[in-house]
C-alpha cells in the first residue's frame, strides 16, 4: 500500500491506517477475494501496535470492506459497499459539529444515488494550534477538505493560496447564496472578484449592563462615554458595590494580548465611536481617534477608577466570566458571550432576560454608537479531494433552516437576511434584539495581514495601561511598525 501515516496529525492512527486500506481496495490494489497482510506486517510497515492495526481492521469489518476467516486470515469482501467518501472538516468548538452532522444526515438521505455517500469528520481544533495545524497538513499536501475560521483570516487565507474561490466551484449557487446574505458580509468575504467563505453567523460587539442593578439606582443605561463614567462612578460607590455584592471594580474590558482578538473587536468599536477610522484605502491608519480610544480606557482604569488595573491580563472569557459572576455591572464583550454568562451565573432564559440588557458600544465625543461586526465562515481548501460534494454538505450547513437553528439554539445571530426577518421578537427575542444593531455595524480592516495588525493593536493598548509608554507615544510605534508590517 502506497501512503503514510502522520503522527503530528490530528485525526488518529487507526483512521489514517483505515483511509490508506480502503483506498487501497478501491484502487484495485487489493481485490475482492484477496488476504491482506498480516497483522504483524501491518504493524511493521506502519510503525504502529497491533490495536492500532485491529481498530482499522475491525472498522473495515464493520462497514463491509473486509471479513476475517479463522486461521487464514483477513479478505477483501466479494461485494465492496457502495462507495462512502470520508470529509474532513475542522471547526473551533464542539458546538458547530452538529449542524455539520446533521447537514451530513440529510446530504446522505436526500442526494442522488449516482452521488457517493459522505462520512464525516471533524475534529475539533481552536486556539494557537489552529494555523500553525493547518499550515504544516497544507505543505504535507493533506489539508482537510474544509474549515471553519474566523472571518477577519479569511484573506490571510486567500493570500496564502489555501482556499478555492467558491463560485468556481459551485457560480449558480454562490449567486444565490449572496442574495441571502447580509451586504456587510458579501463585502468582507469577496475578493479579486470572488466570493471566498460561507459565512454562518454573525456576532456583535456590545456593552453588557446589569439591567436589574442600574434600575435599583435609577441610572438609565450609558449610550455615550460621558454617560458611561458617571453610571461606573455611581456603582463604584463602596455602599453601591455592598447593596448589590459587587467586586472591588464594577466595570471591566479586555485590555491586552491575553484577551486575543475581543480586546481589538472592542479597540476598534471605540475608535470608530469617536469618528476614528482604521484604514484609508488599503492602508491601515491609526488617527486621532486611536489616540481618544486609548486615553478613554486609561482613565477608567487610572483616572476614574471603575475598572481594575488587571484588565490588562485578562483572558478571551475573563470579562465574561466576571459579569456572570456578578462581580461587575457593566462589561465590554461580544454578543457570542451570552451563552457563557448564562453558564456561569446560572441564569435561565426568562431570569437572564430581566437581569441583562445590552447596548451598542457608547459614542464618544461628537461620535456615534457604533459595533462591530465579526463571525465565522467556512472555507473550502485547494487540496479537498471531493470539492463539490462538500459545497454541497455547505450548501445544506448554511442554508436557511439550519442557520435558524443553530443561531437561535446558540444565541448567535444570522448572517442571513431570510433567517433574520424570520425571528420572533418573543421567543427569539435576544437574537432579535441583536439583528437591530446592524445598522451600526463595521468590519475590522480586510487584509491578509489582519493578524499581525491586531496584535499590535493589542500590544498598543497594553502598552498604554501599563504605562510603558504615553498614549502618543503608543499610537506612533504601532503604526510604525503596522506599515513596516504590512508594507
Amino acid at each position: 500500500m502506497n501512503g503514510q501515516l502522520h503522527r503530528q496529525d490530528p485525526v488518529p492512527l487507526y483512521r489514517q491506517l483505515k483511509e490508506l486500506i480502503k483506498d487501497a481496495i478501491r484502487r484495485g490494489k487489493f481485490r475482492p477475494g484477496d488476504r491482506l497482510p498480516t497483522e504483524m506486517e501491518l504493524c511493521e510497515t506502519y510503525g504502529v501496535s497491533r490495536i492500532t492495526v485491529r481498530q482499522a481492521l475491525n472498522e473495515l469489518a464493520r462497514e463491509g470492506f473486509l471479513y476475517r476467516q479463522q486461521g487464514s486470515g483477513t479478505f477483501v469482501t466479494d461485494r465492496i459497499p457502495s462507495k462512502i467518501e470520508t470529509l474532513r472538516v475542522i471547526v473551533p468548538e464542539e458546538i458547530w459539529a452538529s449542524p455539520l452532522k446533521k447537514a451530513v444526515r440529510i446530504y446522505n438521505r436526500e442526494t442522488s444515488s449516482s452521488w457517493p455517500r459522505v462520512q464525516l469528520e471533524v475534529p475539533i481544533m481552536g486556539g494557537p494550534r489552529f494555523h500553525p495545524e493547518i499550515a504544516s497538513a497544507v505543505g504535507r499536501g493533506q489539508a482537510p477538505d474544509a474549515a471553519l475560521i474566523d472571518s477577519v483570516r479569511l484573506m490571510e487565507f486567500v493570500d496564502l493560496h489555501y482556499i478555492e474561490p467558491l463560485d468556481e466551484v459551485d457560480a449558480d449557487w454562490v449567486e444565490e447564496y449572496k442574495r441571502d446574505l447580509l451586504p456587510l458580509f458579501i463585502r468582507s468575504s469577496t475578493s479579486q472578484g470572488h466570493l471566498w467563505g460561507v459565512p454562518i453567523d454573525a456576532t456583535l460587539a456590545v456593552l453588557w449592563y446589569r439591567k436589574d442593578i442600574l434600575a435599583a439606582e435609577r441610572l438609565p443605561p450609558p449610550t455615550t462615554w460621558e454617560e458611561l463614567v458617571a453610571v461606573a462612578q455611581h456603582l463604584q460607590q463602596k455602599s453601591c458595590r455592598r447593596r448589590h455584592n459587587l467586586g472591588p471594580f464594577v466595570l471591566a474590558f479586555p485590555g491586552g494580548p491575553e484577551a486575543e482578538e475581543i480586546t481589538t473587536f472592542i479597540l476598534s468599536a471605540l475608535i470608530w465611536s469617536v469618528g476614528g477610522e482604521l484604514n484609508r484605502g488599503e492602508r491601515i491608519v491609526l488617527d486621532e481617534g486611536a489616540n481618544q480610544a486609548l486615553q478613554f480606557l486609561h482613565e477608567l482604569v487610572h483616572s476614574h477608577r471603575v475598572a481594575s488595573p488587571d484588565v490588562v491580563f485578562y483572558g478571551w472569557k475573563t470579562v465574561p466570566w466576571l459579569f456572570g459572576e456578578g462581580k461587575v455591572a457593566i462589561a465590554f464583550g461580544g454578543s457570542y458571550e451570552k451563552s457563557l454568562i448564562q453558564e456561569v451565573s446560572g441564569w435561565e432564559e426568562e431570569e437572564f432576560r430581566k437581569r441583562v440588557g445590552f447596548l451598542p458600544v457608547p459614542a464618544g465625543p461628537q461620535g456615534r454608537q457604533v459595533t462591530t461586526a465579526g463571525g465565522m465562515v467556512y472555507v473550502l481548501f485547494r487540496q479537498s479531494r471531493h470539492p463539490k460534494i462538500m459545497i454541497e454538505i455547505l450548501k445544506i450547513a448554511s442554508s436557511p433552516s439550519l442557520v435558524r437553528e443553530f443561531c437561535c439554539r446558540t444565541g448567535r445571530m444570522p448572517a442571513l437576511v431570510p433567517v433574520m426577518n424570520s425571528l420572533d421578537p418573543q421567543r427569539e427575542w435576544f437574537t432579535y434584539e441583536c439583528t437591530k444593531l446592524l445598522k451600526l455595524a463595521r468590519v475590522r480592516p480586510v487584509t491578509p495581514q489582519y493578524i499581525r495588525v491586531s496584535e499590535q493593536l493589542r500590544l498598543m493598548l497594553a502598552n498604554v495601561l501599563l504605562g510603558k509608554k504615553t498614549v502618543e507615544q503608543a499610537v506612533a510605534h504601532a503604526q510604525a511598525v503596522i506599515e513596516a508590517l504590512t508594507g
